[in-house]
């Protein structure tokens, strides 16, 4: 019976590792291209935010708060996030480019500790609800 506990866990482990390498990887096509077609920098930071904070909380609840997904998230962007900071902005530097990157980082760092704040947050309330059953 724990055999096919082990063999579950470690095959849920390895869908959330590929999950997380294939959507950084996505993610950071998503931001090169929206780099391409010409949006403002601001709108590609709070999308780029937005986005990465969303996969990076959902990563986090599903593994149970593990630093591992977040890492293969982080490396799945990394090919173009270090390819997108090669670009320039319209004034010849390179700070916006980076600044977009940065905010890829910002967005995962932000969805880990969401969701491990919510995750700690539901199993003190499930602890106080069942302390108040049993009462």
């Amino acid at each position: 019976m724990q055999n096919g506990l082990d063999q579950r866990n470690t095959w849920k482990n390895l869908l959330i590792w590929i999950s997380a390498l294939g959507g950084g990887f996505l993610l950071s096509f998503l931001g090169f291209g929206l780099l391409w077609s010409g949006i403002s920098w601001a709108v590609q930071m709070i999308l780029a935010l937005l986005f990465f904070t969303a996969s990076s909380y959902g990563l986090s609840r599903w593994s149970q708060g593990a630093l591992v997904p977040e890492i293969l998230l982080v490396t799945g962007a990394l090919p173009l996030g270090l390819l997108m900071m090669q670009f320039r902005d319209t004034s010849g530097s390179h700070l916006l480019p980076v600044l977009v990157v940065l905010s890829w980082l910002l967005g995962i760092a932000a969805g880990y500790f969401w969701g491990k704040w919510s995750q700690t947050a539901q199993t003190a309330e499930a602890r106080v609800s069942q302390d108040n059953v049993s009462s």
